[in-house]
């Protein structure tokens, strides 16, 4: 990828949060022409690669896995086949169209127009523009080069520690940094929730712990080199002593991201950021590792996180396990889509149609108005039914895959960088998947373009030392 794509696709991914997380139209607008843009660089150098297949390493490199291809292009698949419109006498048959057939014989025009699958085309149109962030940064993070990804981080990295300050300022005095919303005491950044910053802060929580490890373990290398200092310019010995004090820096970013995660209060949001951690300190290694450290490992983890909530405090989230008041109201949502999806299953109703659809389906002990069902997978398997659960599952079978030849390979050699970077996407991706379960992060475009950038970073191609390539070629493949 060359600069320009990378200028674009790092603006693309710190402008996503800065208005409300971009769920706002004019946010989201720039974000899809931005996203449109570094799509159109990509395919027409893919395009002049491809071309130019006289060369052996071009043609090989511009190839895309069919896979990953496949994976890159479900956003507009699923807004095609939901688009395309259908004869009348195949929507008599289509299941949860009964009644939008019924009031259609109501109508002068009758049932004699093509009508398209989705019950609300203007939405699912909505939702297909949408998707292009998604797509464009997906193919970022899989194309882009090792030292570029690595730029990246260091960007994302930044920005999250930035929305951390912020958050930890607003959920202490500065309560005109809520620039209107009503979250007050709690964290929030951009966002509108404070759930949607506790989940971006846990997607790269894993990165900032593998930076500052990176950083530490320079920085030791640096120092067994050799302590003499004599010959040494005076620009060269205060470029080291800056490059000492980064993993410090990276440190001290942590523990602003933590705090911030805690004030947000968001019970899901802090138990899938602290697992994550967990497992970035523990299983993503950076040099060899002995079992008996565990023990030790974990206690540091316990002693940093006991410092984070001894200085921003534990009353609130206290008094927010106790009360249980919202999760009746929640496993109703759960319950209503899913009687909505068993409705429409297989077609689903359309992308994006969940607000006009779900008041049907609602409980009668339900009260007020339900924008979103609160679990990612359920309003998605409601929306889009067999088309959401194929692409689903070749995502999970591409993501198992790579786990596990990540593992293996971290295993066989704990000192790659590249590997344990690559590893730091996955856990990254964890977080947005497990916390997506029970809250609608994915509608968020800032947590969906980050979670589709780490999903392309982990999937991206293992990267083979050669030694490996010549004593066992073709044993690890790209996605």
């Amino acid at each position: 990828m060359g600069p320009v794509c990378i200028f674009i696709g790092c603006f693309l991914l710190i402008a996503a949060p800065l208005i409300r997380g971009g769920n706002r139209h004019v946010a989201l607008v720039i974000l899809e022409v931005l996203a449109l843009l570094l799509l159109l660089i990509l395919v027409s150098h893919w395009v002049f690669r491809l071309m130019n297949a006289a060369d052996p390493i071009s043609g090989t490199e511009a190839k895309l896995p069919v896979s990953v291809f496949f994976l890159a292009l479900s956003p507009l698949g699923i807004g095609i086949l939901q688009l395309t419109p259908l004869p009348p006498f195949i929507q008599a048959v289509l299941p949860g169209q009964d009644i939008y057939q019924a009031a259609l014989h109501a109508l002068p025009t009758g049932l004699d127009h093509w009508r398209p699958l989705s019950v609300i085309p203007d939405a699912t149109w909505l939702s297909v523009l949408a998707g292009l962030p998604l797509t464009a940064t997906f193919l970022m993070g899989y194309s882009a080069a090792q030292r570029q990804l690595v730029f990246l981080i260091q960007a994302l990295v930044l920005l999250v520690s930035t929305q951390a300050v912020l958050g930890l300022m607003q959920a202490s005095l500065f309560r005109e940094l809520y620039f209107g919303a009503q979250a007050y005491g709690r964290a929030i950044g951009t966002f509108a929730n404070p759930n949607h910053l506790a989940n971006y802060i846990s997607m790269v929580l894993p990165l900032t712990i593998f930076m500052m490890r990176l950083a530490a373990r320079r920085r030791s290398s640096r120092g067994d080199q050799g302590g003499v200092t004599r010959g040494r310019s005076k620009s060269e010995m205060k470029g080291q002593n800056w490059r000492s004090i980064i993993p410090s820096f990276l440190l001290g970013m942590l523990f602003l991201q933590l705090a911030a995660l805690l004030a947000t209060l968001s019970r899901a949001g802090l138990g899938v950021g602290l697992f994550v951690t967990l497992l970035a300190v523990l299983f993503v290694p950076l040099a060899e590792t002995r079992r008996r450290g565990i023990g030790s490992r974990v206690l540091v983890i316990l002693i940093f996180c006991a410092v984070v909530a001894a200085s921003v405090g534990l009353g609130g989230l206290l008094d927010r396990i106790g009360g249980a008041g919202d999760q009746s109201t929640r496993w109703l949502m759960y319950e209503g889509a899913w009687q909505a999806a068993l409705a429409f299953w297989p077609t689903g109703s359309g992308l994006g149609t969940f607000l006009g659809v779900f008041p049907r389906y609602q409980p009668q002990q339900l009260a007020g108005f339900a924008a979103d069902a609160h679990s990612d997978f359920l309003q998605l398997l409601m929306e889009c039914g067999l088309f959401f659960v194929i692409p689903a599952g070749v995502a999970l079978w591409l993501i198992a895959s790579r786990a596990v030849a990540v593992a293996r390979c971290l295993k066989s050699d704990p000192s790659d960088t590249v590997l344990a970077l690559q590893a730091s996407c996955g856990l990254g991706l964890l977080a947005v998947f497990l916390h997506s379960w029970v809250d609608f992060n994915l509608r968020i475009p800032a947590n969906a373009i980050l979670a589709a950038f780490l999903m392309g970073a982990f999937l991206r191609p293992l990267a083979l030392k050669k030694s490996a390539r010549t004593e066992a070629p073709g044993t690890l493949h790209p996605a």
